[in-house]
């Protein structure tokens, strides 16, 4: 599934989910380790938006119930004004490899 990824978009690898707040863990991923500007900080807390939007690896909709089962993904965010997370993106060894290109 080719999909287009916003360019504003930060790559981690989800920790834990507790409610509404999202935590992003340390990457181990050497690809993600390339892409600097693009990384969410290690431990690095979002609340999630009210109309958050979940895709998964073919771009369907998951609901936010199923947040828990994304822990330990390698996941791609964008945040709204408020700095909370509006839009999850799972992502795919394909778009990882995308991200680090476009990072270069």
């Amino acid at each position: 599934v080719n999909r287009l990824l916003p360019a504003n978009i930060v790559a981690g690898t989800l920790s834990s989910v507790d409610n509404n707040v999202v935590t992003f863990a340390k990457s181990e991923s050497s690809l993600l380790n390339t892409l600097v500007a693009m990384v969410i900080p290690s431990g690095q807390s979002y609340t999630t938006a009210p109309g958050l939007r979940i895709y998964d690896t073919n771009n369907l909709f998951v609901l936010s119930g199923q947040l828990p089962t994304l822990v330990g993904k390698t996941v791609g965010i964008t945040l709204d004004l408020q700095g909370n997370i509006n839009r999850i993106w799972v992502l795919s060894d394909e778009e990882i490899a995308q991200l680090q290109q476009r990072q270069q």
